[in-house]
């Protein structure tokens, strides 16, 4: 956990050079990085100005060596990312901490429309049966219990008794159902993990961009749609909305049908999800009050709907997606 820093324009400019992409023309930082430094980069070669986003790496993708190869499948399949450009001067270098992708257009939602979920439910099914078909076996998603365990640990006496009750019995509830074998053998391959709004773009005519794969790793597929429901699909209070969360499910259902056994598991898996996003913002936190410059999220929002999901787990009828 470490502060996003601040890039001086040598720094960019040096950067940029392996690329070939042309003269710097300008470049802004982006306000949304959290984990690394992006900037959005104007660039002029043979009259022709182009926008890219410049990476500075500072937490290496779960998927490591995996990264460049996962982005070239999903763009080959068709899929609306932005598959890192190669170093020119030398692309048997083209490897981290640096990474130059082509900006996507769109723009984030704030308030979705159902329209839009469903749009996400699609390529989220897509992304899962492309990766499936690639070959790639990516390192398996790092935020296991024992992951929660060793990232809250160091920060309980920051923690409230109330928050530290509700954080230990759910860490160990995650626990006991990750430990299931009718959970193991779920379905699974490549995720996102972290299909917020912020990583998502639209315009008019629907999806345009998925960002960020930083988290993309091998789990549960069904931990994309609990991501994607927590952050498009709860209320104010944090409460699944139920025709939000169905209209994902059966857009996603239409492209890869989901089995009886993920729409059982879905409400423990948005619980996990949940778990996971409290337990990184809570420690960013309070790192954020001792540590100078370290950026962080409201880790409240997540608190409210991991109470949520524990007191009103939402129940989803398997005939409503023409499964029984």
């Amino acid at each position: 956990m470490s502060a996003v820093f601040n890039n001086s324009e040598t720094e960019i400019s040096q950067a940029l050079a392996p690329f070939d992409v042309g003269e710097l023309l300008e470049y802004r930082a982006a306000i949304h990085g959290i984990e690394n430094s992006n900037y959005f980069i104007k660039a002029r070669k043979n009259d022709r100005a182009r926008i890219y986003v410049l990476t500075f790496i500072r937490q290496r993708p779960n998927a490591g060596d995996l990264y460049s190869p996962m982005m070239n499948a999903l763009y080959q399949h068709g899929l609306p990312v932005a598959p890192p450009l190669q170093r020119v001067s030398d692309p048997s270098s083209d490897k981290l901490p640096v990474l130059l992708q082509a900006c996507l257009s769109g723009n984030h939602i704030v308030n979705p429309m159902q329209r839009q979920i469903e749009g996400l439910g699609r390529f989220t099914a897509r992304m899962h049966l492309c990766m499936s078909q690639s070959g790639l076996a990516l390192p398996a998603f790092p935020r296991t219990p024992k992951w929660m365990r060793d990232t809250i640990d160091p920060w309980l006496k920051g923690v409230s008794y109330t928050n530290r009750k509700v954080l230990e019995e759910t860490i160990n509830k995650v626990d006991r159902l990750l430990q299931r074998g009718d959970v193991i053998s779920l379905p699974r391959g490549m995720i996102h993990g972290d299909l917020f709004r912020d990583n998502v773009l639209f315009n008019e005519r629907g999806l345009t961009g998925v960002l960020d794969f930083h988290h993309a790793s091998s789990s549960y597929w069904l931990f994309d749609l609990a991501v994607i429901a927590n952050d498009w699909c709860t209320d104010s209070q944090g409460r699944l909305d139920p025709d939000r969360t169905r209209a994902l499910l059966k857009s996603y259902h239409q492209i890869r049908r989901l089995t009886e056994q993920e729409l059982w598991f879905f409400s423990s898996f948005t619980l996990y999800a949940a778990l996971c996003f409290w337990i990184s913002r809570l420690t960013v936190n309070l790192a954020a009050k001792s540590e100078k410059g370290v950026r962080s999220k409201n880790s409240e929002e997540f608190k409210r709907i991991v109470v949520e999901h524990i007191g009103h787990p939402l129940y989803l009828d398997p005939r409503i997606f023409d499964i029984c």
